[in-house]
């Protein structure tokens, strides 16, 4: 996963919630582009999970991203 693939997601229209997954486990899910911010380097991102939490998350340690199929309710 690269940082132009990450922008090109974030900005998808229309856009699908999905969660990025680390390298140390942790997981942040994305339910709106507004929750993400990708710096203009693409070395950080800034994200706002749904409890209002902020993750500041070095872009070589996004492990993958998991996207909800359509149709499918969130668990």
């Amino acid at each position: 996963m690269n940082v132009q693939e990450l922008r090109q997601i974030n900005l998808a229209n229309p856009f699908r919630p999905y969660t990025i997954r680390t390298s140390d486990g942790q997981a942040v899910h994305i339910p709106h582009p507004d929750y993400l911010f990708i710096a203009p380097g693409g070395d950080t991102l800034v994200a706002y999970d749904q409890d209002g939490l902020l993750h500041i998350i070095d872009t070589d340690h996004v492990s993958k991203l998991e996207m909800r199929q359509k149709g499918r309710a969130a668990k």
